[in-house]
């Protein structure tokens, strides 16, 4: 059984859109609605296969994610999916953040991104 895929994203039509793709790529999803939830999550399920953060959110941003999975040395690998231009966004740790996609973002190129990290964390976590 594939791994699951955690949405962290506060917009709801990108949350119902991201989870429809999910689902018809075969791929079980959860969703956080905000970076606390998200924190929430990462420490209690065993099953994230990969992470879609969106980095500006209310209250725990996705910045505080990042941090939080440096911290407590978490390897699920993380796609950014971000509206923040390039300058803004700030160099990530390649150990946690394996790709950056911009919003609004392509389907095609998001999901192929998902595939082989799901893939991967099968094969790499137990």
């Amino acid at each position: 059984m594939p791994k699951t895929v955690l949405i962290v994203e506060d917009d709801e039509p990108t949350q119902l859109l991201l989870v429809a793709v999910m689902r018809r790529a075969g791929l079980p999803t959860v969703i956080a609605g905000n970076g606390q939830a998200a924190i929430e999550l990462i420490e209690t399920r065993k099953d994230i296969g990969c992470i879609i953060l969106d980095l500006m959110m209310p209250e725990v941003d996705g910045q505080a994610v990042i941090a939080h999975m440096a911290t407590e040395k978490h390897r699920v690998p993380v796609i950014v999916c971000t509206a923040a231009l390039p300058r803004v966004t700030p160099k990530f740790d390649p150990e946690i953040i394996r790709a950056v996609v911009r919003k609004p973002f392509d389907i095609e190129h998001l999901m192929t991104t998902v595939s082989e990290l799901v893939e991967s964390s099968d094969q790499t976590l137990p």
